[in-house]
């Protein structure tokens, strides 16, 4: 097997670890070749030259951010071939490494356990997903307006290092003083979905984001389709009391959010708003979501139920 793994991680241990595991899969005749980020976009470079090399598996090893980078690199070269059926698509392992670690939480790969990661992304169940895109940059997970985009973008590395999954929710405090509501028309296929005021949205190829809030809490990776929520401007008091059901995903029937399934959408608000794709922000007044052309082939310890 051609293994590319792709690493983003201040970690000497987890790295040491991973020394290991490239050693015994050598050992065992798999070519592997291991590539350190050091900047914003590394990773994405990485995977497409990997894709472009045909090597049989991606392994991202990192947070979030580092796999939508190798999600993206992955596509670049998808949309870049002469060809689409002249060569075999890779597939993609996981090796949890960041804060939140939504998306491989969400699909039950260990944190915190670098060299059993890496064993499931060797050897796991291959999962063929949807792959979700927003003004042009894909997304296997979540994307988020609104508080929750802000409180995941006001996140820094700093505070992310020192506090872990708890610096979304340090930085979600100091942004719910000041909060705001903004204003977004959704459409889809020529139907107003909602239009107002609202506190957050999030448009779901999957269920988990900013550390474990299933905020679109039906979501399936492979239905082609993506779910849209939309909680309606409210008090802060108000707010407070419907988070809980926001983060255990219990909301989706609550009379002041809406919740539905959409082949394709447009957010479009008369300011700018920001919105994070798998926590990678983006800062727009009209956003265009949809489900993209190819799938991905994941690499999971068990199918989602």
């Amino acid at each position: 097997m051609r293994i590319a793994l792709i690493v983003n991680t201040s970690s000497a241990d987890a790295v040491e670890v991973l020394r290991a595991s490239v050693q015994k899969l050598r050992e065992a005749g798999s070519q592997v070749q291991p590539r350190l980020t050091f900047e914003g976009g590394d990773a994405r470079a990485f995977a497409r030259e990997a894709a472009a090399a045909g090597v049989d598996l991606v392994v991202a090893g990192g947070g979030d951010g580092t796999v939508n980078e190798v999600v993206n690199g992955i596509y670049d070269w998808l949309e870049e071939r002469a060809e689409p059926a002249s060569a075999p698509v890779p597939r993609l392992g996981i090796i949890p490494m960041g804060t939140a670690n939504d998306l491989a939480g969400g699909l039950g790969i260990p944190g915190g356990d670098p060299e059993t990661a890496f064993a499931i992304a060797v050897a796991g169940i291959p999962y063929a997903v949807d792959v979700g895109r927003v003004n042009g940059r894909c997304f296997l997970n979540v994307s988020t307006g609104g508080f929750g985009a802000e409180a995941t973008d006001g996140a820094s590395k700093g505070l992310k290092h020192k506090l872990g999954p708890l610096a979304y929710l340090v930085t979600g405090v100091q942004k719910f003083v000041n909060l705001e509501t903004a204003e977004a028309r959704f459409t889809s296929g020529g139907e107003v979905m909602f239009d107002g005021e609202f506190m957050i949205f999030a448009v779901g190829n999957f269920r988990r984001t900013g550390g474990g809030n299933f905020v679109t809490a039906k979501a399936d990776l492979d239905d082609r389709l993506l779910d849209l929520c939309v909680v309606e401007g409210m008090s802060h008091v108000d707010f407070l009391k419907i988070a809980p059901q926001l983060r255990a995903g219990r909301h989706v029937d609550h009379e002041r959010v809406t919740y539905r399934k959409v082949r394709e959408l447009v957010v479009e608000s008369p300011r700018e708003l920001t919105v994070n794709a798998d926590g990678e922000p983006l800062a727009a007044r009209r956003f265009e979501y949809s489900i993209a052309p190819y799938r991905l082939t994941l690499v999971v310890p068990k199918l989602p139920e």
